[in-house]
């Protein structure tokens, strides 16, 4: 019984250590992504950055981007697929389902807009943007 005892609680034990070590839960340091409001005007973003967007209330929420250079982004939805979310030039619009990459114009206004008119659950939602290592030049997909 004294073995079953040990060996019981060298399991035990081991099972505590191993759980323990899987608990690496390093948080990202703030300079890792820069977080945005919709509310203010990005100008020259980051190669890594958030877009939340207060969608608690029904209609279109607008954040206004300005990128410093032409580049291709990788642009990404981070919540509900059922949220609407677009982006604007002054002559087209651009609605991204899950995530797009497209080539964006440096110097150039972007209109990035949430909808949230059916689903009264949803307060925040996040879009990502991050700068690819592609060339601008020869990318098709210009917007």
């Amino acid at each position: 019984m004294k073995i079953f005892l040990k060996t019981l609680l060298a399991v035990v034990v081991l099972i505590l250590i191993l759980s323990a070590s899987q608990c690496n839960n390093k948080s990202p340091s703030p300079e890792e992504i820069k977080i945005y409001s919709y509310t203010d005007s990005i100008i020259n973003p980051p190669d890594s950055f958030q877009i939340v967007f207060n969608i608690s209330v029904v209609g279109d929420k607008y954040a206004h981007v300005t990128f410093k250079d032409s580049t291709v982004w990788l642009i990404e939805k981070l919540g509900d697929s059922r949220i609407t979310f677009f982006i604007e030039n002054n002559k087209d619009t651009k609605i991204i389902l899950s995530k797009d990459t497209l080539a964006l114009k440096g110097g150039f206004h972007y209109t990035f807009v949430a909808n949230n008119n059916y689903y009264s659950e949803f307060t925040t939602f996040y879009t990502q943007l991050t700068k690819l290592n592609l060339d601008y030049k020869t990318f098709k997909h210009k917007f």
